[in-house]
């Protein structure tokens, strides 16, 4: 009878140590799938557009050779020192809000769009 019985818990704690590295096995599968799709999704997210830079009072903005403006947000510090040339700048389209509410006057905030600029390169030393 006692042999019987430790038979039966060996058999148990053998289900049990298969079903844990069953579970361990099928834990770090779906984690390493997990961190290609991050990945993946890091590359995607970079967007490049090459145009001419302005500053008007602090706001860049590049254009495009098809005549498409957009509004540039972020690397401040790179960008001042190429307005009025040629750029390319890598980054990723967002949403700024803007408000230009007076004192005592209904609000005017609005949201716009910008494109958040992480790199800038230069093209030429003139627009085109």
């Amino acid at each position: 009878m006692a042999c019987a019985v430790a038979g039966a818990e060996r058999r148990f704690l053998v289900r049990k140590i298969s079903m844990l590295s069953l579970l361990l096995v099928i834990s770090s599968i779906w984690l390493q799938g997990q961190d290609a799709g991050q990945a993946a999704g890091k590359t995607s997210d970079a967007n490049t557009l090459q145009g001419c830079l302005q500053n008007s009072r602090g706001n860049y903005t590049l254009t495009e050779e098809n005549g498409t403006t957009h509004q540039l947000a972020g690397a401040a510090n790179k960008l001042g020192h190429q307005v009025g040339r040629q750029i390319e700048v890598t980054g990723k389209p967002g949403m700024r809000m803007a408000d230009s509410t007076l004192v005592g006057a209904a609000s005017s905030a609005s949201e716009h769009e910008v494109f958040e600029v992480k790199t800038v390169k230069r093209i030429a030393d003139a627009c085109k």
